[in-house]
C-alpha cells in the first residue's frame, strides 16, 4: 500500500538532510510524524522514524557535556517565520521594532541581542512571525543560530550601510555558509551541497552607489534591498508576504458562510488534499469529497488533486 505522503512532510525531509545536531534532527522527526498519515502505507516508515529518532537520543547522551551547548528553538506562529540575520550594529533590532509590535532593546552600540526577539507582522488578515537574532560574526556562530536560520521559511540577511558594506555582505554569505546554508532567491537554482535558503538582503540606511553596485554584482542570485527607516513599511510586509509563496483559501461549513477571518495558508501549487491536512490530517483521511468557489458564485465538485488558487473557498465533505 502507498505511503501517500502530504507535501508538508516531504518539505520537512528536506530540512532534515542539512540538519547537524542530533536535537535539530530529532525535533524535525518529530514534525515529520506528526503530519504523517496514519494507515499501512506507513506502518514501515513510522518504525523507521521512531527508530532514528531512539537512536539520536542515545547519540545525544553519550555526547560530552561540554559540548551540549545551549540550543535556542523559537516555535512557528502564523503563516511563516521570517528570520533577521546579520553582523552588530546591522540594525535588526530596529527593523524588528519597525515592522512589528515587538520591544527589543534597541541601542547604539553593539550585542544588544542576547537572544533571539520575536515579534508578528500584521498583513491584512493574517500574521507573519519576525525573529530578531544575536549578532552573526567570526567569533560568534554557534549551531543554535544556524538551526534557527535553516527552519525558517525566509532568511533575511542584515547589513548595514557604510564603506565597508560590500565586505560586511561578502563576509555574512561565507558565514552562513559554514552553517551549511546558501542564501538566494527564489528564482535562483545552483547545485550545492549546501541548504538552499530563499531569502534577501537589507541594506540599512544605504549608500545610493553602493546599493547599485552590489545589486548589480548579486542580481542573478539575491534581492538586494534598501531599508530606511522612514521608508513605506505596508510595500516592505506586501514583499515579505509575497515572497513567501503562500496562498489564502478559506473554509465554508454546510450551510454556513465562509469563514474570512481566519483563512487556511497554503503553498502556491497546493492541492484539496494538501489543505486537508493542513487542517488536520484525521480530517483528510476522512474527507469524501470537496465544493470548492472560485471567483464566481458556482459550487463545482472537485477531486482531491485539484490545485487551489488564492481565494479559494472550499466546503469539505467527511465520511
Amino acid at each position: 500500500m502507498p505511503a501517500n505522503l502530504p507535501r508538508i512532510y516531504h518539505k520537512k525531509e528536506e530540512r532534515l538532510r542539512f540538519a547537524e545536531s542530533p536535537e535539530e534532527k530529532i525535533s524535525i522527526l518529530k514534525e515529520m510524524l506528526a503530519v504523517m498519515p496514519k494507515h499501512k502505507g506507513t506502518d514501515n516508515l513510522r518504525a523507521e522514524l521512531n527508530s532514528r529518532i531512539a537512536k539520536l537520543k542515545r547519540e545525544a547522551k553519550k555526547r560530552p557535556k561540554i559540548q551540549r551547548l545551549d540550543l535556542y528553538t523559537v516555535a512557528k506562529e502564523g503563516i511563516g517565520q521570517v528570520v533577521l540575520i546579520g553582523p552588530p550594529n546591522a540594525g535588526k533590532s530596529t527593523i524588528l521594532s519597525r515592522l512589528t509590535n515587538a520591544k527589543p532593546d534597541v541601542a547604539p552600540y553593539p550585542f544588544t541581542t542576547q537572544r533571539p526577539d520575536v515579534g508578528m507582522i500584521e498583513y491584512k488578515n493574517v500574521q507573519i512571525q519576525l525573529v530578531d537574532t544575536p549578532p552573526l560574526y567570526e567569533g560568534f556562530h554557534p549551531p543554535w543560530l544556524f538551526a534557527i536560520s535553516r527552519n525558517s521559511d525566509i532568511l533575511i540577511g542584515v547589513v548595514a550601510g557604510s564603506i565597508n558594506t560590500g565586505e560586511s555582505l561578502k563576509k555574512l554569505l561565507s558565514l552562513l555558509e559554514k552553517g551549511s546554508i546558501f542564501l538566494q532567491s527564489r528564482d535562483y537554482c545552483k547545485d550545492e551541497e549546501l541548504m538552499p535558503k530563499q531569502g534577501f538582503i537589507f541594506i540599512t540606511r544605504p549608500n545610493s552607489n553602493t546599493l547599485l553596485k552590489l545589486k548589480r554584482k548579486y542580481e542573478e542570485r539575491l534581492d538586494i534591498i534598501g531599508f530606511s527607516f522612514d521608508m513605506d513599511l505596508g510595500a516592505i510586509k506586501e514583499r515579505i508576504f509575497d515572497f513567501l509563496g503562500v496562498i489564502r483559501i478559506y473554509t465554508k461549513s454546510l450551510g454556513k458562510e465562509a469563514d474570512f477571518s481566519e483563512p487556511v495558508v497554503l503553498d502556491k501549487g497546493s492541492t484539496v488534499l494538501d489543505a486537508a491536512y493542513e487542517i488536520h490530517k484525521d480530517f483528510a483521511e476522512r474527507m469524501k469529497y470537496t465544493r470548492l468557489w472560485r471567483e464566481d458564485n458556482n459550487p463545482r465538485r472537485v477531486g482531491v488533486n485539484e490545485i487551489l488558487q488564492e481565494g479559494d473557498i472550499v466546503e469539505f465533505h467527511t465520511r
